[in-house]
C-alpha cells in the first residue's frame, strides 16, 4: 500500500474513533466521585441521570462508612432559581431548601438549592440507624440549567458527611471527578488497537 492511500485510511480510522468516543460521551449520563475535604474515607458518588436547559435529575450514592445528611449546589449563575419537582426511591427523611445555611469548611459557598435531612446544612450528627441519611433517592429539580454541562454541576456540588468513624466525625466534599464508563474505555481502546494494527501492516509492506 502506498503512502498516498495509507494515510487517508489512517486519518479516517482516527476520525471515526474520535467521533464515536464523543458521541458516547454526550449520550451517556456521567457519575462523579466526591471525596471529603479532610477525610479521604468520606466518599460518595454523584450520578447525573439527565440534564437539560430546564431540569436536572440526579442521585447521590453514599460510599462512606458514615451517612450523607445533605447535598447542595453553588452554581456560577446568580441568582439561580430552582424548585423541587420530585424524589423517587431511596430512604430517609429529607427536605428541599433554597436557603440551606452555611457550608462547613467552605465559608464562601452560598448554596442555590439542596436536599438536607436536618434543619440546615450544618446541623449536628444524626442518630445512628437505618434512614439516618440520604440513601440514593433520585431527585428531579427544575431550574435555569441552560448552558451548564454535567461537569459544571459536579464542580458546584457540596456533600455533607456525618457520623464518620471512628469518632462520629463530619466532613464536606466539594466538586467531583468523572468516573469513566467501561464502555467508553473499551471504545477508545478498540480504536487505538485498530489504528496500531493498520500502522504495523503498513510498515511490513
Amino acid at each position: 500500500m502506498s503512502q498516498l492511500t495509507f494515510f487517508p485510511r489512517i486519518l479516517a480510522i482516527a476520525t471515526i474513533a474520535i467521533v464515536s468516543l464523543a458521541a458516547a460521551q454526550t449520550a451517556r449520563a456521567d457519575s462523579f466521585v466526591i471525596v471529603g475535604s479532610s477525610d479521604p474515607t468520606a466518599t460518595a458518588t454523584l450520578n447525573i441521570i439527565s440534564l437539560s436547559g430546564s431540569q436536572l435529575v440526579f442521585s447521590v450514592t453514599n460510599t462512606s462508612l458514615g451517612v450523607v445528611t445533605g447535598v447542595g449546589f453553588d452554581l456560577a449563575t446568580s441568582p439561580f432559581i430552582a424548585s423541587f419537582v420530585s424524589a423517587t426511591g431511596g430512604t430517609g427523611t429529607y427536605s428541599f431548601c433554597t436557603t440551606c445555611g452555611n457550608v462547613p469548611q467552605f465559608n464562601t459557598a452560598v448554596l442555590d438549592f439542596g436536599m438536607i435531612t436536618a434543619a440546615n446544612f450544618t446541623s449536628g450528627n444524626p442518630p445512628s440507624g437505618t434512614g439516618a441519611g440520604l440513601t440514593s433517592p433520585q431527585f428531579t429539580i427544575s431550574g435555569s440549567f441552560s448552558g451548564l454541562l454535567q461537569q459544571d454541576i459536579a464542580n458546584a456540588v457540596f456533600i455533607r458527611f456525618q457520623a464518620l468513624p471512628p469518632n462520629d466525625g463530619s466532613d464536606v466534599g466539594h466538586g467531583g471527578v468523572v468516573i469513566p464508563e467501561p464502555t467508553t474505555m473499551l471504545l477508545l481502546g478498540t480504536g487505538l488497537v485498530g489504528l496500531g494494527a493498520s500502522i504495523r501492516r503498513w510498515r511490513k509492506k
